[in-house]
């Protein structure tokens, strides 16, 4: 597993780490709770003694959401795990899977605030007229008796609350997806910087030079105290002594095959330069960590 540094986290990474990670550890924590009302659900069987077609459609409904969370965390920490090892089919699968899970949240989440924002539905009146609702409206009248001003009656009390949490709720996933597209924007953007940099690693190993012969090579920083003109850049070959020595990485024009040879005007150019580069390798460029030209 490659050593995670501060100067190889970019803003795209950053971000993408962060929402992996909060979404694994978010979904586990709300898997196990679901988990935990298991019992609470069979002990509610029991006592009111449901029907067994309610029962069996809470149960249905207990299972899919359950299921919902497992394979969100799942997806979550393999994408963690692909962000934090660079593996791009493993930041893809999170990408596809979070971009689907983003449109039907917001799809939902749309549907709720037309059906609780502005006057009392049918919907809530069916709900509160629910005979498992009963026994709760006490307690949902004292909740509301301090942000009401006038009193309610329960049933009039349960409308206003169940209309107001859904329209709470429904602007709150709103405003969640919003902040999603913006972290799954970053995870994209990771996405295709790992897709360059694979295909530059793949092209490399081919001996390919790449598009246009673009060619990537490493330049040590330069010197403190020597100028500029007395030095003569030279590429290093391993990455792993790159790394070490703060090489600068830099893309060049490679010389075609059968060119004819350089004027005399270019022949103190390296012999990976072409007079198109002159100029652009400069002590501004090789004291900098990356440069991409």
């Amino acid at each position: 597993m490659p050593r995670l540094s501060l100067s190889s986290l970019s803003i795209p990474k950053s971000a993408s780490l962060v929402i992996t990670l909060l979404g694994g550890l978010v979904h586990s924590f709300l898997a196990l709770q679901l988990a935990s009302s298991w019992r609470t659900l069979r002990a509610l069987e029991a006592e009111n003694e449901f029907e067994m077609g309610k029962f069996d459609g809470l149960r249905v409904l207990w299972a899919l959401l359950a299921l919902y969370l497992l394979a969100a965390a799942f997806v979550s920490f393999v994408g963690f795990l692909g962000v934090l090892r660079n593996n791009p089919t493993h930041v893809r699968l999170y990408r596809d899977c979070a971009s689907a899970d983003l449109l039907f949240t917001t799809f939902l989440g749309l549907i709720a605030a037309f059906a609780f924002w502005g006057p009392t539905t049918t919907s809530t009146r069916a709900a509160c007229d629910a005979p498992e609702l009963a026994p709760l409206l006490p307690l949902i009248n004292s909740l509301l008796s301090w942000f009401i001003p006038a009193p309610l009656s329960p049933d009039e009390a349960c409308e206003r609350y169940l209309a107001q949490v859904g329209a709470g709720a429904s602007a709150g996933l709103l405003i969640l997806s919003v902040v999603r597209v913006h972290f799954l924007l970053a995870v994209n953007a990771h996405y295709g910087a790992l897709l360059r940099e694979a295909r530059v690693r793949e092209g490399l190993d081919a001996g390919d030079l790449g598009v246009g012969g673009a060619q990537r090579i490493r330049l040590l920083p330069l010197p403190r105290g020597v100028p500029a003109s007395d030095v003569v850049y030279a590429p290093v070959h391993a990455a792993a002594a790159a790394g070490v020595m703060a090489a600068a990485e830099v893309w060049v024009r490679a010389a075609a095959p059968g060119s004819p040879n350089p004027s005399r005007g270019d022949a103190d150019l390296p012999v990976y330069l072409q007079p198109d580069d002159a100029g652009l390798l400069d002590a501004r460029v090789v004291r900098t960590k990356r440069e991409w030209i």
